[in-house]
């Protein structure tokens, strides 16, 4: 991780780390840095591109978080003082920044979100004229030019449009998609982010009987207590209205999880391995790429079903880059961030809610037998905040102890990382037995407070 970036783009409480004064500097690093980057790069998604943007122009999109249109005031300005010019595509989820940067001539584009964080957070996802996310090397470069200027120039260079994407995303996913949801019930939670007014258009114009959640764009509910960090109204909703299935999307869209017609949770790990073992062309290609969280018991259910497994770091750029160079159609992660490389290029919630919704509903599957026949792992997952300052990976003394939790329990897989949005550390203990992997767990937990407490 970078001085500002994290796994995923740039991630702080607003108006505190991302302050509009930052804003407004980091708009004009990323306007810099693209158009030196911009080497016109673009996915075949569309069958042409539309070059009627103004050269060079940067498709930017926030959520609806109550800092976001601050802050994305304060990025446009940012832009355009370096030269590039701004279309505003609104609230949108994240993927349409992405998928659209192919669809016209932008050079790439902006996302304002903090994704599925609390309320009080927020940031900035960057992406380039391909719809993918920057590298490191961007990154790095983008840094730079943000403590090089105590502020930005006063003269705005570019102008800014406004485009409506939902008519054309629909368009897009009917190209597709060819199923008819007719007498199929959907539960839809939208987390009351940017998925709202368009996840539930989007499942009804195929046909779809839509029981909405969190459907109102409220920027002090975002991810509270619902979507797909919190799928308790979910899961209720489900059975309450004896629905066939239900997704729950995070607040910019870019994640999904599941609940079956019996209100069991299905995650990004169950839902990847539906699309992989069901979906023929993935079968056909056998290849899945997840993260250090993906559960063991469904990768060896997938390795002893043809399916060769790989396993990256968390972050779905770490994902990408491994799908790439390993030719595989789908990764993801646990947490729902599931790519469908032949469909988009990132993680989109929507689009593979509608995918496995028209899966199930073609092949006349069950949900919820699917999920009971995958044999999985009890896993322990514990955020832990620290107060103590400084790098808790360079402490000696610490990582002794923690060496000596994964000789005690060898038979226990233990994954723990800093996380790359928030101030946690992520304390991940796999075993067969859920006792073994409390217990795992509870030391671990018990080597980081004796720690934080020094």
């Amino acid at each position: 991780m970078g001085k500002y970036f994290g796994t995923d783009g740039i991630r702080g409480i607003a108006n505190q780390d991302l302050s509009e004064k930052f804003a407004r500097k980091a708009g004009f690093a990323i306007g810099s840095s693209l158009k030196a980057c911009y080497r016109g790069r673009k996915l075949p998604y569309f069958k042409t591109i539309d070059r009627s943007l103004e050269h060079p122009s940067v498709l930017l999109g926030r959520d609806t978080r109550l800092s976001s249109p601050q802050l994305a005031d304060a990025i446009c300005t940012g832009l355009r003082a370096s030269g590039v010019s701004v279309v505003d595509l609104g609230v949108v989820p994240t993927p349409f920044v992405g998928l659209f940067t192919n669809r016209f001539n932008a050079i790439g584009g902006v996302m304002v979100t903090a994704s599925h964080n609390p309320v009080e957070y927020n940031g900035i996802k960057v992406f380039r004229s391909d719809g993918i996310k920057i590298g490191a090397k961007t990154e790095g470069i983008i840094e730079s030019v943000i403590d090089a200027c105590a502020d930005i120039p006063s003269t705005h260079l570019g102008s800014v449009s406004r485009l409506d994407t939902i008519p054309l995303y629909i368009k897009y996913l009917h190209r597709n998609n060819r199923v008819s949801g007719k007498g199929v019930r959907v539960a839809l939670d939208m987390a009351h982010g940017a998925a709202c007014g368009i996840a539930e258009e989007v499942f009804s114009s195929f046909g779809f009987d839509v029981v909405p959640l969190c459907e109102k764009p409220n920027g002090s509910m975002i991810n509270v207590k619902c979507g797909a960090t919190d799928i308790a109204k979910l899961q209720s909703s489900v059975k309450k209205n004896k629905a066939h299935w239900g997704f729950a999307l995070d607040g910019d869209a870019d994640r999904v999880v599941a609940v079956d017609a019996n209100g069991a949770a299905v995650n990004g790990d169950l839902l990847m391995a539906l699309l992989a073992l069901e979906h023929k062309p993935y079968l056909k290609s056998g290849k899945l790429v997840f993260t250090h969280m993906t559960n063991r018991g469904i990768e060896l259910h997938l390795q002893k079903n043809g399916i060769k497994t790989y396993r990256t770091g968390v972050g779905d750029a770490a994902v990408l880059k491994a799908m790439r160079r390993l030719g595989a159609l789908i990764g993801g992660e646990q947490s729902g961030h599931i790519i469908c490389w032949d469909k988009t290029c990132g993680g989109d919630g929507i689009l593979v809610a509608l995918f496995v919704s028209e899966l199930l509903t073609r092949e006349h599957l069950s949900l919820a037998g699917f999920v009971k026949s995958i044999p999985v792992y009890e896993q322990v997952l514990t955020n832990l905040k620290l107060k103590r300052n400084g790098r808790w990976e360079d402490e000696a003394t610490l990582g002794k102890q923690l060496h000596s939790l994964h000789a005690k329990y060898a038979d226990v897989r233990l994954y723990i990382r800093s996380s790359g949005t928030e101030k946690l550390v992520r304390i991940l203990t796999e075993a067969e037995s859920r006792a073994t992997a409390q217990q795992a767990n509870d030391d671990v937990v018990a080597v980081f407070n004796a720690y934080d407490s020094k």
